[in-house]
């Protein structure tokens, strides 16, 4: 099945994305990639560092994910999270995007995740090859699916090197950036920090709630 992702959302909005999901304090400060290996990859570019220049604001690093990755993590996200009437795909709202700005910020918690996610990204294809002699991207929405659920362990655990390192740390990523969006607010019920006109009126339940437990402390609701 064919797919083409096309990039939708812009550096600026990314690197604001980046620092609104709060990941990084979640993120391990060890890992190890799908072969078991202590991820470490050295980071290309500089970050911010402690005094950035907010007078002449500038990313120090590039975007670094190939159009081949940036169309794996797409379809993968999908999966993932698969769009319905009321939650678009991932894809639809640039998940792939801040995928992509965060393997390629150069902070050690991102290099980590950048280590197992690239790993992660080549073990997928070589599966998919190993099984049916095609691309990840080449293969039917059928074959993916079957391939999704033996990564994430739901079938054999045994079919894919890379289940207990790289689909954990790739859904955690898409999943966290996914329910900072609008729309990820929305599939949630979440409305935020908004004025309401009027306060809700206590239903009967509440109130015989209330009442057995002010009981409880010899206390009455008059």
């Amino acid at each position: 099945m064919t797919f083409h992702y096309v990039p939708k959302v812009s550096r600026r909005s990314t690197l604001q994305w980046l620092a609104a999901t709060g990941l990084i304090s979640a993120i391990p400060r060890y890992a190890h990639g799908a072969n078991g290996r202590v991820a470490a990859f050295k980071a290309a570019s500089k970050g911010y560092g402690t005094d950035p220049d907010l007078t002449h604001p500038v990313v120090p690093w590039t975007r670094t994910l190939t159009q081949r990755q940036l169309q794996l993590t797409a379809v993968l996200a999908d999966l993932i999270l698969p769009g319905s009437d009321s939650a678009p795909a991932p894809s639809m709202l640039g998940i792939p995007d801040f995928v992509d700005e965060w393997v390629s910020a150069p902070y050690p918690e991102q290099q980590m995740d950048r280590a197992i996610i690239l790993e992660g990204l080549e073990c997928i294809d070589a599966e998919a090859g190993r099984r049916w002699r095609k691309t990840f991207l080449e293969i039917d929405d059928a074959a993916r699916q079957t391939m999704v659920s033996d990564i994430a362990g739901t079938s054999d655990r045994a079919a894919f090197a890379a289940q207990n390192t790289f689909f954990p740390r790739f859904r955690y990523v898409v999943v966290g950036a996914y329910y900072t969006t609008p729309e990820g607010f929305k599939d949630i019920g979440y409305i935020g920090n908004v004025p309401l006109e009027s306060y809700p009126h206590i239903t009967d339940e509440e109130k015989q709630i209330l009442e057995r437990e002010l009981s409880k402390l010899g206390l009455s609701r008059s």
